[in-house]
């Protein structure tokens, strides 16, 4: 685990290696992709990569999960992408979003299936972690995160214990196959719930292990 003594010190750091992992993809693919998450907590490292020289125009950026909901909306991760990423330096990365007919679930989840369907591969993936365990929209006690966990499918539907319940993300398969798997949260709360989450069986155990990098700071 690589804890930090500040928020600050965590961003500079991690930003720094995934531009590393980006620069790798591209010398040797000529591209990279990039999958993040949404909520607070990433806020800050966003802007410091939207202010960093890099061969944006390369790398195609995607979420890990959305809200179902217009992307003009607050509670939309897109907007957030857009309005903190997306800038400056960053102006140029290619999105793909995740909601794109925000009246019909069965339309739209066949809409994102067929967008992350072109991604050739996965070269780095920032998962975030709720109080409850979760990551990604893969929830405890959620019957459809259940088949997040088990499906074939890049993406699929499920509900979230607070508004707007109706969510997005990718599955568990499709997410374990990227190349570099950092999980980034602060306070000691959430360590806490992290420590415990193999015994509780919280989602975010699947991540818990050798192959993920964890950034961490109070």
């Amino acid at each position: 685990m690589n804890r930090f003594e500040s928020r600050e010190l965590l961003e500079d750091s991690l930003a720094d290696e995934l531009l590393k992992v980006l620069t790798e993809s591209i010398e040797k693919y000529g591209n990279a992709t990039l999958l993040l998450s949404g909520g607070s907590t990433p806020k800050g490292l966003f802007k410091k990569l939207s202010e960093r020289k890099f061969p944006w125009e390369n790398i195609t950026i995607g979420l890990v999960d959305e809200r179902f909901v217009n992307n003009s909306s607050e509670y939309s991760n897109e907007k957030l992408i857009r309005e903190t990423l997306l800038q400056n330096e960053a102006k140029d990365a290619t999105f793909i979003p995740m909601v794109y007919d925000d009246l019909d679930e069965t339309i739209n989840l066949e809409l994102a299936q067929k967008a992350y369907e072109k991604l050739e591969r996965l070269d780095a993936v920032i998962l975030g972690m709720g109080d409850d365990g979760h990551t990604a929209s893969i929830f405890p006690n959620d019957p459809e995160s259940e088949i997040a966990f088990s499906t074939q499918e890049l993406i699929v539907s499920t509900k979230a214990p607070n508004f707007p319940s109706n969510r997005i993300t990718c599955s568990l398969k499709f997410l374990q196959g990227a190349k570099r798997t950092f999980l980034f949260f602060t306070g000691e709360n959430k360590l806490k719930v992290l420590n415990e989450s193999v015994a509780k069986k919280h989602p975010i155990a699947h991540f818990y292990n050798p192959n993920t990098d964890i950034y961490y700071a109070n």
